[in-house]
């Protein structure tokens, strides 16, 4: 059976941008986390909220409290695992 990628190319990207700026099991502020979506992805501000639940859905962050996020940690690397998404993405053959 053929692997999935449960999260969206783009939320791989900001978790990226996250994890290169603060770090893996970094806690950060819900404004420096706004900050940056609203720099990766040009997010309207109504929607920010969205984002953030969307991607404690998948596992990509936690919230401590109303205004804590971590970060945390993710088992493939959009930097060097490039082949391994493009294979799950079914654009890559051997």
């Amino acid at each position: 059976m053929k692997e999935k990628l449960n999260v969206g190319i783009l939320y791989l990207g900001l978790h990226n941008q996250l994890v290169k700026k603060f770090g893996v099991n970094s806690e950060i502020s819900r404004k420096e986390f706004n900050i940056k979506i609203a720099k990766h992805g040009q997010i309207p501000h109504n929607l920010r909220e969205m984002v953030m639940k969307e991607m404690e859905d998948k596992n990509l962050i936690e919230r401590i409290n109303r205004d804590t996020i971590k970060i945390l940690p993710l088992d493939i690397d959009i930097e060097k695992d490039c082949t391994k998404l493009y294979e799950i993405a079914g654009l890559f053959r051997d």
